[in-house]
């Protein structure tokens, strides 16, 4: 299960509401793990976190199905969706993967490529469950955006 928490808003000054339909992520195994399966992620359902004082731990509530949403200039957005495989298991290595927005209309569905790294030591982290449950995976870190070995890829924040 992968939480996918992106920012969306309209760039240009418009009194239109932008309506959101569909949403998609994809990731696959590059360099060292290319031969391996292409995980077939399906959006599942939508989230919000919450911070819970007692255990001092984030927890991502339900907060509704796969449904569409709306953006404007005045209200950018940052749903929460949970992506959900039910057969395939987390290897250590580069992933090159994609978010996609269908629109609606007839206009030309939002992309954004990205790059995810998952080392050994993060993977042996999830894989071992522990209490924290959630595992941030960052781009703007500053010992990731000083090392050309990251490129602006997403990384296990403690790596």
């Amino acid at each position: 299960m992968i939480y996918f928490q992106p920012t969306v808003s309209t760039r240009h000054k418009s009194q239109e509401v932008e309506v959101i339909g569909d949403v998609r992520l994809r990731l696959k195994p590059t360099g060292s793990i290319s031969s391996s399966q292409s995980p077939k992620f399906y959006w599942q359902s939508n989230g919000v976190p919450t911070f819970d004082f007692e255990t001092d731990e984030i927890r991502i509530e339900w907060s509704g199905d796969p449904a569409p949403f709306l953006v404007s200039q005045d209200k950018p957005q940052q749903p929460m969706f949970q992506f959900q495989d039910d057969s395939w298991a987390l290897q250590p290595g580069r992933y090159e993967g994609f978010i996609q927005l269908s629109r609606s209309g007839n206009r030309k569905p939002l992309t954004e490529d990205f790059c995810l790294i998952v080392s050994k030591r993060a993977t042996a982290e999830m894989r071992g469950g522990g209490e924290r449950g959630i595992y941030f995976f960052r781009n703007d870190l500053p010992k990731f955006t000083s090392s050309s070995k990251y490129s602006s890829c997403y990384v296990r924040e403690t790596d």
